[in-house]
């Protein structure tokens, strides 16, 4: 009976963890990232487990930081395998950040006292970051890199220079020119790479490609 009554503020912490890493979870299952709700929660509970486990090895039987500390570097494992790179876009580092987060989350809760309430204070601040800061990044400047495919008449070289200038005024950085295989017929073939804001629009670019005389084909990725 005495044991029961010892084990329910561990029980009571591994709930707390549960929460407060399905908090973070939520906002990142509405968004749809590779580690949703389930994932967040588990991470969150699992580090507050091993953190209370790890704190029962007493000197000179074992080293309570010991098991703990691998909480820290284990999880990045974990958040590896949401990294996806599809060419120079790098997407998940978002989510691997927030499932390193929660872990120390789970860590805080597990210690108790002063921690448990800076691990829920850490929950609002993440769920803020990730809910909130999108919104702000058009304003900060944050720009994604995409790749567009060209097709222009071998005979007509002015039309890759008059379609740059009117890229670049739209708000477009071009990063990279490449020339590729010569197309079918008489026309060559380019590849750019370009920064844009997230506040330009991918339609703005499409109809100034689309409204360019002697561009025979496009792609934009």
């Amino acid at each position: 009976m005495s044991e029961l009554a010892a084990a329910w503020p561990m029980i009571l912490k591994l709930l707390l963890a549960g929460v407060l890493g399905g908090i973070v979870g939520y906002e990142r299952e509405v968004h749809e990232r590779p580690a949703g709700l389930r994932t967040h929660i588990l991470v969150c509970m699992g580090s507050a487990l091993i953190t209370l486990v790890s704190v029962s090895f007493v000197p000179p039987v074992g080293d309570p930081g010991r098991i703990a500390a691998q909480i820290v570097s284990g999880i990045g494992f974990l958040g590896a395998g949401t990294i996806l790179r599809q060419g120079n876009i790098v997407r998940g580092l978002t989510t691997a950040a927030s499932l390193w987060t929660v872990a120390g989350i789970g860590m805080a809760v597990a210690i108790g006292g002063i921690y448990s309430l800076l691990a829920v204070v850490a929950t609002g601040v993440v769920f803020l970051t990730l809910g909130v800061m999108s919104r702000f990044e058009p304003a900060l400047g944050k720009r994604l890199v995409q790749d567009i495919r060209l097709r222009i008449p071998a005979g007509k070289p002015e039309v890759l220079p008059e379609l740059l200038q009117k890229l670049t005024s739209l708000g477009v950085a071009i990063q990279v020119i490449r020339g590729l295989e010569i197309g079918p017929g008489e026309e060559r073939c380019f590849q750019l790479k370009i920064s844009v804001r997230r506040s330009v629009k991918p339609e703005s670019i499409v109809r100034i490609l689309a409204e360019q005389p002697d561009l025979t084909h496009f792609e934009l990725s």
